[in-house]
């Protein structure tokens, strides 16, 4: 009882409050509903669905990275701050604390691909549900690496800004990675390298089925092979990882 309890209070603080509001709900929300819902190409036929569609997933694995290292980010700062020894008095034992952030971390990173797709569905989104489901689940699953990604950048910089700093960055790799728009075939190939790349083309692939958009009008769209999108997630992830892992391996030394 004393977990789930302070599981509420942990999401209540995390969630409710106008920042996270803001960045894991308004911002995927309403740039799909700019980018996608309010456009006369968001109702045009792609595969199985529409373009709608298309711009929908690319809002949900920003909102899903978002999340992920909103979570992962605050719990690295308030434990170098060192809220951690607080949480040592408490009667919970350290599994039940690393549960508590493990449940924070997934519902953060739900909760923004569950909004835009609400709001894809009252803006009539047209997707196949079983490929909205596939799509939704990938986004929530692969955007967890930025978790280990905004843990890095909070141990690098040391400060309350770490997170801010992180999804700034991650904002521009998000325009220039093929989440927000559609790129040049020659930017194209450069994005291929880029962390957001993968999980954007991992996501999108249930409905796309590697058919990605491009802003050359004799090619508008070409087919990303799957692997491309694999190897470029593992490779980010294992980095993110390793970077993670490296710097905690510093601090301990010092």
């Amino acid at each position: 009882m004393q977990l789930i309890r302070f599981i509420g209070y942990d999401l209540k603080q995390s969630l409710l409050n106008g920042s996270a509001l803001f960045n894991l709900i308004i911002i995927p929300c309403g740039m799909y509903l700019i980018f996608g819902a309010a456009q006369d190409y968001g109702s045009y036929s792609f595969r199985s669905g529409n373009f709608a569609a298309y711009v929908m997933i690319g809002m949900c694995i920003y909102g899903a990275t978002l999340g992920a290292m909103s979570a992962a980010g605050n719990t690295a700062t308030e434990l170098d701050a060192g809220w951690g020894r607080q949480l040592a008095l408490t009667p919970l034992t350290n599994t039940q604390h690393s549960l508590v952030h493990a449940t924070k971390a997934l519902v953060t990173t739900l909760v923004p691909v569950l909004g835009v797709n609400v709001v894809a569905v009252a803006t009539n989104v047209k997707i196949p549900l079983n490929q909205q489901i596939v799509c939704s689940l990938i986004a929530v699953t692969t955007g967890i690496i930025f978790s280990f990604y905004a843990v890095a950048m909070v141990r690098l910089f040391k400060s309350s800004r770490a997170v801010s700093i992180a999804s700034g960055i991650m904002l521009f790799f998000s325009f220039f990675g093929t989440t927000f728009n559609p790129l040049p075939l020659d930017l194209l190939k450069i994005a291929r390298f880029t962390p957001m790349y993968g999980v954007t083309e991992l996501s999108r692939y249930a409905f796309t089925g590697g058919d990605t958009l491009t802003t050359d009008s004799a090619n508008m769209i070409t087919t990303e092979p799957l692997w491309y999108a694999t190897a470029n997630f593992l490779i980010w992830g294992t980095f993110f990882v390793g970077l993670c892992f490296a710097l905690r391996n510093r601090a301990k030394t010092r």
